[in-house]
């Protein structure tokens, strides 16, 4: 038997020597770097054989070598600079300053200008922003949910999703995230970023004209989802948000393809969510808009039972408002534009008398008897039932009044008073909770156009709210009520319809 030292000797530690082929060193740069006794052996050191290193060789000149990122192996020296003399500082004038606060603001911007060409394919775009909803914004919005929803899912099989989804959600996620970190307009970085947004936008618009130009796929499942997709995504950023009745346009006209919106709903019962997704858009635009230039508020009323049924889907994200007021809203849009069509005529008895007898039946709606039949977090949603009916008490007198369908007697402006209190504790109780104060959207703006004779403080907070909304729901429409509100502020109008004069989707 061998001893241990008879067989490390008989192990080959070095090969014959060879001529050298490149290079006339001694040593490789490897054994010189660990300053080691290099055998020269060719092609390669036996040294760094043994210890399993690639041998760098025998060149005259240093190899290359990587570096793992943002690590340095060496820096530049710079001389020390001398000593700052005080009396140079002192005598430094203000313009100077501004001068070199200009300079580095410039650098700044070039910097975010001009990054450099950056290699990436539209792949990596899709791929990072479907981890960028699944990771920053699916976690949060499954946490802030009153009830589980079967609109908060996580994105996936993107891979399969038609080119104009794939793009619209690249810049959704862009838009998603300049909301939240940033909301100066003129900040170079944003323009920068939001730059990619519109260039995923503008293909994905290409795309889904080409899907709607082929008659084999203008009205299939995934153009319909493509339009809804669109809608979302435009309502999220301040330069697209107008866009809203073009979408609901062109998604009205592919249903009417379809057979209309019953033939939809009930040959294909998975495409509800569409349906009252676009149905809630528009009839929320419509208390927004001006009471003579709303979206189909009669054929609303008239599907009001579809609705009703599509509306029992699920619940949808931030929206806890019981379906019973949802119906009433769509009527009060109705009575608005029946009465805003009949101009300087004097209002039918038949619109007073259904005007009344609806805001009746919605001060006559018990929020106590809605939340009982929810089978977790009751309390809950009896505030949430609790807010949105003191909200639409008020915009149904507020509005009708507006329009001419309703008198302004003493007894509904007893109830508005006692409704404007208690929706505003209710909003300041609801801002407390991180569940509850992302569901009080629309009744928050509600709130702002009675705030107009209320006192700063209370303006104060009904704005404030609406701008951090903004920043943690990453949309844009908060900011564009807050700014509609400042503008009714500033006026001399006092009529729902002075406020809202124009056409606008603020609730999404």
């Amino acid at each position: 038997m061998t001893t241990l030292t008879s067989r490390q000797l008989a192990l080959p530690t070095t090969n014959p020597a060879q001529t050298a082929t490149g290079g006339s060193r001694r040593q490789c740069w490897e054994c010189q770097r660990r300053r080691l006794v290099c055998d020269s052996a060719r092609p390669v050191c036996s040294k760094c054989k043994i210890s399993g290193v690639v041998c760098p060789g025998y060149e005259d000149r240093k190899p290359l070598t990587w570096l793992a990122p943002n690590k340095i192996k060496t820096r530049t020296w710079k001389r020390k600079s001398p000593p700052t003399d005080k009396s140079d500082a002192n005598r430094r004038s203000p313009q100077d300053e501004q001068v070199e606060v200009a300079k580095l603001v410039s650098e700044k911007q070039l910097v975010h200008i001009f990054p450099g060409f950056e290699f990436r394919t539209e792949t990596c775009d899709i791929i990072e922003a479907t981890l960028y909803w699944n990771e920053q914004v699916y976690p949060s919005m499954v946490s802030t949910q009153l009830s589980q929803s079967p609109w908060v899912i996580p994105v996936s099989y993107i891979h399969y999703m038609q080119p104009s989804i794939q793009h619209a959600l690249v810049a959704m996620a862009i838009e998603h995230r300049m909301a939240r970190i940033s909301h100066m307009r003129n900040d170079p970085f944003v323009a920068e970023v939001r730059s990619r947004a519109c260039q995923h936008r503008s293909t994905a618009v290409q795309a889904l004209n080409k899907d709607i130009q082929d008659e084999r796929t203008r009205i299939s499942d995934f153009t319909l989802s493509s339009v809804i997709v669109f809608l979302y995504g435009d309502l999220m950023a301040s330069m697209t948000a107008s866009n809203w009745r073009f979408h609901l346009n062109g998604f009205a006209a592919l249903v009417s393809l379809r057979g209309g919106w019953e033939d939809l709903c009930r040959k294909t019962p998975h495409l509800k969510i569409l349906v009252l997704f676009c149905k809630i858009i528009e009839n929320f635009a419509n208390t927004t808009s001006p009471a003579d230039d709303q979206m189909s508020p009669v054929s609303n009323f008239e599907l009001k039972d579809l609705i009703s049924d599509a509306f029992e889907t699920g619940y949808y994200p931030f929206l806890p408002c019981p379906g019973d007021l949802f119906i009433d809203i769509i009527h009060v849009n109705r009575l608005r534009f029946l009465a805003a069509r009949q101009g300087d005529k004097i209002i039918t008895g038949s619109i007073e008398s259904e005007a009344e007898d609806l805001l009746t039946k919605i001060t006559d709606f018990s929020p106590e008897a809605w939340s009982e039949t929810k089978d977790e977090s009751r309390e809950e949603h009896l505030m949430m039932a609790q807010v949105y009916q003191s909200a639409v008490v008020l915009f149904a007198i507020s509005s009708l009044q507006s329009a001419g369908a309703v008198s302004l007697s003493a007894g509904w402006t007893a109830v508005k008073k006692i409704h404007s209190c208690r929706l505003l504790s209710l909003l300041e109780k609801s801002a407390a909770s991180p569940v509850l104060k992302s569901c009080t959207a629309w009744p928050m703006i509600v709130a702002g156009f009675e705030a107009k004779s209320a006192s700063p403080t209370i303006r104060a907070f009904i704005l404030g709210r609406m701008e951090e909304e903004s920043r943690e729901l990453g949309v844009y429409l908060p900011l564009a009520a807050k700014e509609v509100l400042e503008r009714f502020y500033s006026s001399s109008g006092n009529r729902w319809d002075d406020c809202f004069d124009s056409p606008r989707a603020l609730i999404t």
